[in-house]
C-alpha cells in the first residue's frame, strides 16, 4: 500500500489503493463530532432496513 499522508488529499479515481487513500484521508479531516453524528446515522439506518437488531427491547414497543 502507499504510503499516506493525511496533509495531501489523494486522488478520486484509480485503484483500490486510491479510494483507500481518500476515505482515510477524508476520515481524518473529520472532527469527533461529525464522525460520532456519522456512526449514529449509519446505525439508524441499520435499524430502519432490519440489517441490526438493538440490544435492548423498545420499552414503548407494544410487543409485550
Amino acid at each position: 500500500m502507499k504510503a499516506f499522508d493525511p496533509e495531501q488529499e489523494p486522488v478520486a479515481w484509480g485503484t483500490f489503493e486510491d479510494a483507500e487513500a481518500l476515505r482515510r484521508w477524508s476520515f481524518e479531516r473529520r472532527t469527533p463530532e461529525q464522525r460520532l453524528a456519522w456512526l449514529k446515522a449509519a446505525l439508524e439506518l441499520a435499524y430502519q432496513s432490519g440489517a441490526l437488531e438493538p440490544r435492548r427491547p423498545d420499552p414503548l414497543s407494544s410487543d409485550t
